[in-house]
């Protein structure tokens, strides 16, 4: 009377799991078809900074979740495979990332586009170095600071009036101070013609009469 029970009780359970791998499999070549319904689209395009003609090169193109993806070269091109409903994603550093979905009743084979990257730089967080482990010990440490007095030495030094005039006198006179010196030379070469007492040529004959009369 048991046995009966039993195969009562579990007959519907087995059916249940019989049924599941039937059902299963059933419903494998219908997802089958629906992916293989997925039309294969050609994108390429190019891949520049913001609203200029430069290029992002390196850019990351890719279907995330999936193997397909690509990067963009020197000047920011790039050609992939995708599939019609992807929805492609655009990263590089320093910028933004920017979606594309591929439009699922898409019927071209081939998808061009200008993807315009918005910059996003990032900001590195400030790191201090500081040596000290305490704001107090880096004040003392500089309180007790002992600087050489080096500066006082030379500048008593330089200002030696025997150092000076021993500088003045085995240096080497400029370009500008020659012409100086010239200049003022022919100053005082003309001061001096105008200071000299002229002789009156016409009262030379009377002067000497003059002498030999013996008139002082």
């Amino acid at each position: 009377m048991i046995f009966p029970a039993i195969l009562q009780i579990s007959f519907p359970n087995v059916l249940k799991w019989l049924w599941l791998p039937l059902f299963l499999l059933l419903l494998a070549p219908d997802q089958a078809q629906a992916q293989s319904k997925q039309r294969v689209v050609q994108l390429s395009g190019f891949v520049a900074t913001g609203d200029s003609l430069y290029g992002v090169a390196g850019a990351g193109v890719y279907v995330p979740g999936t193997n397909r993806g690509t990067y963009t070269n020197d000047y920011g091109y790039f050609s992939m495979p995708v599939l019609a409903g992807d929805s492609v994603l655009f990263a590089a550093l320093g910028f933004k990332a920017q979606y594309l979905i591929i439009p699922k009743n898409y019927e071209s084979q081939s998808y061009s586009i200008i993807m315009q990257m918005q910059e996003d730089p990032t900001e590195l967080p400030t790191v201090e170095v500081f040596p000290w482990p305490t704001e107090r010990d880096f004040k003392e440490a500089v309180a007790n600071v002992r600087l050489p007095d080096r500066g006082n030495a030379i500048i008593t030094r330089d200002l030696d009036p025997r150092r000076l005039e021993e500088l003045a006198r085995i240096t080497p006179m400029s370009d500008a101070q020659n012409y100086r010196f010239w200049q003022n030379q022919q100053i005082q070469h003309q001061q001096n013609r105008i200071m000299a007492p002229t002789v009156n040529m016409l009262a030379i004959p009377q002067l000497l009469r003059g002498l030999l009369n013996g008139n002082k």
